[in-house]
């Protein structure tokens, strides 16, 4: 129990210092992909199951946290304009990403959960999505947990790769928010991302993120739908996890856009939120250990990979062809 009760006040410590230091540290654009492996080589070092438990569920619940206080420091005449303009290339990509995502899946012969739960992972928002749909198809915790894997595996390299390619390309600020809310899984990578580009990236990327996250409840009900009709005898009532945080970050941007007063303290609740997103990309990593990410397989991480490349490569051709704007 004593050694159990240290590892637990290390891990705090280590929480508590990078969501302190964040917002003042020289060098912050590196603070995302760092809390990130940090929490990655923690737990290869030693994982503690019991500990691992807590820091799934923290790692949930300071990332919707993180969400809304991001939201005091974004106006929403601005948040609107953003989600109406990228309103039809969200459908289009969605759709896109997940009759791509299946139809490879089936030429690598992968199981069809899987890659259900791959492809809705990248189309959407990782793994809210995976999880939001792993009970509607009646997903076992194996196929996906090695859905997540992938997932998270792919969502690590894309929150330390993405930045490097944007100032590669030449990619202004708005044009790397869109490639990455369209081309990275994770709400958490996306943030990530956008903060070691700018700040102006952040809100372009962030907004469109949420938009798509909204896409969960529909495409879930379509999943549904199209899963009971092929398994008659196995109806899927699966409950839909709503994505309650993105209503209060509304709210948030709300407040601060109405009563102009709150603007000062709004920068500092969205300071706040960076720091909490700091922290939430450690305990995510925490959670990121080599052995699950062993039991993936080879053919599902190809799916994965080859899907995300893909769409990878279409978001920025748009992008340099001004179809993306």
């Amino acid at each position: 129990m004593k050694i159990q009760i240290n590892r637990i006040t290390m891990l705090l410590i280590i929480t508590a210092f990078i969501g302190v230091n964040y917002t003042n540290f020289k060098y912050k654009s590196y603070i995302p992909g760092i809390a990130l492996v940090l929490g990655i080589l923690l737990t290869s070092i030693h994982k503690d199951s019991s500990i691992s438990q807590h820091t799934k569920v923290w790692s949930s619940k300071v990332l919707s946290y993180a969400i809304i206080l991001l939201g005091f420091g974004f106006n929403l005449n601005n948040i609107l304009k953003a989600g109406l303009d990228g309103l039809s290339y969200t459908i289009i990509s969605i759709v896109g990403t997940l009759i791509l995502g299946l139809l490879i899946g089936k030429l690598l012969k992968n199981d069809d959960k899987i890659s259900t739960l791959i492809s809705s992972g990248t189309a959407i928002c990782g793994g809210s999505a995976i999880a939001a749909i792993s009970p509607i198809i009646k997903s076992s915790h194996e196929e996906t947990a090695v859905a997540m894997g992938a997932i998270f595996l792919l969502n690590a390299i894309g929150l330390l790769l993405f930045p490097i390619i944007g100032h590669q390309l030449n990619l202004t600020q708005h044009q790397f928010g869109l490639l990455a809310a369209l081309a990275i899984h994770d709400t958490s990578s996306v943030v990530g991302s956008c903060m070691s580009y700018g700040q102006d990236s952040l809100v372009v990327g962030t907004t469109v993120k949420l938009v798509r996250a909204l896409w969960i409840i529909p495409v879930s009900i379509i999943i549904a739908i199209i899963y009971s009709k092929i398994n008659h005898s196995e109806q899927s009532q699966g409950k839909t996890k709503k994505p309650w945080f993105i209503f209060w970050f509304i709210l948030a941007s709300l407040s601060v856009t109405i009563f102009p007063v709150l603007q000062t303290i709004g920068a500092h609740l969205k300071e706040l939120g960076e720091s909490f997103f700091m922290v939430a990309l450690f305990l995510i990593g925490y959670n990121v250990s080599f052995s699950s990410l062993k039991a993936v397989g080879i053919k599902v991480l190809f799916q994965a990979l080859s899907l995300w490349i893909i769409v990878s490569i279409l978001v920025i051709f748009a992008l340099k062809t001004g179809f993306l704007n």
